[in-house]
């Protein structure tokens, strides 16, 4: 019969998880929640689709405020506030680690 040596695996430094946090999070797909001025979810759309709806909302004049902040985790985040004023405001949080979003954090 043989024997199996097994090599012990050595566990990653903090500062090695936190990299691979971030690397995961620059490499994936980004999805955008919607909030309503209340916090209630309306739904999830892309990037490229919120930043069309951003474009979109500007060119017709609606009131924009935008944040950049960071979530629990220090991950930072974009908020865009779209008002409107005879209904709910749309508020749009997606990850600025997504180079797409146009206000990528350095």
């Amino acid at each position: 019969m043989t024997s199996i040596t097994a090599t012990p695996i050595t566990p990653l430094s903090p500062a090695a998880v936190d990299a691979m946090r971030c690397l995961e999070l620059a490499l994936a797909d980004q999805t955008v929640a919607n909030f309503d001025n209340h916090g209630t979810v309306w739904g999830f759309d892309t990037v490229e689709d919120t930043e069309r709806l951003i474009d979109w909302e500007r060119v017709t004049g609606a009131d924009i405020e935008e944040w950049e902040t960071v979530d629990r985790d220090g991950q930072p985040l974009r908020v865009v506030r779209i008002a409107d004023p005879e209904f709910l405001d749309t508020i749009c949080v997606f990850s600025t680690w997504d180079t797409r979003s146009k206000a990528v954090v350095a």
